[in-house]
């Protein structure tokens, strides 16, 4: 497992004033400013291996009065014409059984197709679809 780098305060309050610039960010930066941002959400994010990472890119555990859950984030850093489609979804869910993990969720830079949030909507206990907007959000709120 690859450790979190500190995505510094600065490039987070660029891209929260310019969040266009996600697009240029490098898959793997991208994967560290996603765990920070998990981090600052109360989640102790660990960052996979950059190749054979099974399917997850960050596996984000948090522990609260009712228990511990570990969601399997995989992140997508899309242009925002290249929409994450069903496979991608089907591809996390079925990671997120086979490690019986509390819930898998997808995280892009992009937007999802219709079938994507078709298949994700009726499992929405146990996938998360998190698009640009959401990003974007995010952002805004660190540290805030």
């Amino acid at each position: 497992m690859r450790s979190v780098a500190e995505v510094n305060d600065e490039l987070i309050r660029h891209l929260a004033k310019h969040p266009e610039l996600l697009y240029d960010l490098h898959p793997w930066r991208f994967e560290e400013l996603v765990a920070e941002l998990l981090r600052a959400q109360g989640f102790e994010p660990t960052l996979t291996p950059r190749t054979r990472d099974g399917g997850r890119d960050i596996l984000a555990a948090r522990s609260d009065a009712l228990g511990s859950l570990l969601y399997l984030v995989e992140c997508k850093r899309y242009g925002p014409k290249n929409k994450v489609g069903v496979e991608v979804v089907r591809a996390i869910h079925g990671v997120t059984n086979s490690e019986r993990a509390t819930k898998g969720v997808i995280v892009t830079t992009s937007f999802f197709t219709k079938n994507a949030i078709d298949f994700a909507t009726p499992l929405k206990y146990g996938i998360g679809l998190h698009d640009f907007e959401t990003l974007k959000s995010w952002l805004a709120s660190y540290r805030n």
